[in-house]
């Protein structure tokens, strides 16, 4: 089968599709599966600079596009085949329809769009064109949590009762949430721009969450601001003299009722998120999973050589316990090149594949939502 081409958004010398979503595609593994044809940057110079680099990579030539255009003529070129975004989330939607339109698959970073509101419209727009489209929300391929999967079925700690989680949205040192932020990733310090700790932490930890014990039937909500004000940092973390406002919840909790899984009907699930915390400190819990059973506990435990982004669970795997001892979870060579090259296989495999689609997107932005409709109206909300 010829390999998928394509073009992606957002790609350029250095950055997130640079270092995450393209070296898996160099691997042996993928490199049969998949070829960049084109990309498109914010610039002349920097489409330049980018084209070059993986032209000479991937060995043929990859074509380069630029703003403002640059995301219209890339949906429209014959030569490619799927349209990757990997851009600032407030402008998914505006990169995310040409290609649709144009009758292209697509791949767009988590989250799709900026709340539940724009998310469904791409749905919409998705299924109208018959597109194929994968999200980027990787833990539901992470061994760990797949590990974690087989234990509960095969009924290891019986009926599930509850499940507990505490975990922080990365670290202060990574200046996106507060207290300090830095200039270059301030959108996500903005409530209205849809980065939030709640819509991109949570809702990546809600991909392995669902996967494992089944949706949210109800969701109470609660958040609080800790940092007001964000004090605006340079690269090196020094401050710039500038401030933001209208922050985010830095603290945020989701507890209900899970539904869907004949293993955990009926289990109460709570959810703390924290964000503004230094994950260097010492004794620090950065993310730990418990999830009680009639008949024993599993739990997903984060490890310190995972780092500051280990704590998303969609980065790295977890340590797995089962009544307290380490379980062994086997990596394959696949596994070993991280979640992200997992879900390109899979999305490679068509209608077989497994891999975070745009309703599954959906499911979770309904939690998401009446988390925030809860905290606001302070009441239950009832999902089904």
């Amino acid at each position: 089968m010829a390999p998928i081409r394509l073009g992606i958004i957002g790609l350029s010398s250095r950055g997130w599709a640079a270092s995450s979503l393209v070296p898996p595609l160099l691997h042996p593994t993928l490199s049969d599966k998949y070829i960049i044809t084109a990309l498109c940057t914010t610039s002349q110079e920097s489409a330049k600079a980018a084209s070059e680099k993986y032209s000479e990579q991937f060995g043929h030539t990859v074509t380069p596009y630029f703003l403002p255009d640059g995301k219209d003529q890339i949906a429209n070129d014959p030569n490619v085949d799927m349209v990757v975004v990997s851009v600032r989330m407030p402008t998914h939607f505006e990169a995310i329809v040409p290609a649709i339109e144009a009758g292209k698959d697509i791949f767009v970073e988590w989250t799709p769009g900026n709340g539940f509101a724009e998310t469904l419209k791409i749905a919409e727009l998705i299924k109208k064109k018959g597109v194929r489209c994968l999200v980027g929300g990787q833990a539901n391929q992470s061994a760990s949590v797949k590990k974690v999967k087989g234990l509960l079925e095969a009924g290891k700690i019986g009926r599930v009762l509850s499940t507990s989680i505490i975990f922080s949205a990365g670290g202060s040192e990574g200046y996106f949430w507060g207290p300090f932020v830095s200039a270059s990733l301030s959108y996500g310090a903005e409530i209205t721009n849809g980065a939030t700790p709640l819509s991109i932490a949570v809702g990546h930890l809600l991909v392995a969450v669902t996967d494992i014990l089944g949706d949210l039937r109800e969701v109470t909500g609660a958040g609080s601001i800790n940092y007001p004000t964000a004090i605006l940092v340079d690269a090196e973390g020094k401050p710039t003299g500038g401030t933001l406002h209208n922050p985010p919840h830095d603290q945020v909790a989701i507890s209900g009722i899970l539904s869907g899984k004949p293993y955990a009907e009926g289990a109460f699930i709570n959810i703390h998120c924290r964000a503004g915390l230094r994950s260097k400190d010492k004794g620090r819990t950065l993310f730990r999973w418990v999830i009680d059973g009639e008949d024993g506990t599993i739990e997903l435990v984060h490890r310190e050589q995972d780092g500051v982004l280990g704590c998303f669970i969609s980065m790295t795997e977890k340590t797995v316990l089962l009544n307290g001892d380490e379980v062994l979870v086997e990596e394959t060579e696949l596994d070993k090149l991280g979640n992200t090259a997992k879900a390109w296989d899979e999305f490679s495999k068509g209608e077989q594949g497994k891999y975070t689609t745009i309703d599954d997107a959906m499911r979770i932005h309904r939690v998401l939502d009446a988390t925030l409709t809860s905290i606001k109206k302070g009441r239950k909300v009832y999902l089904i």
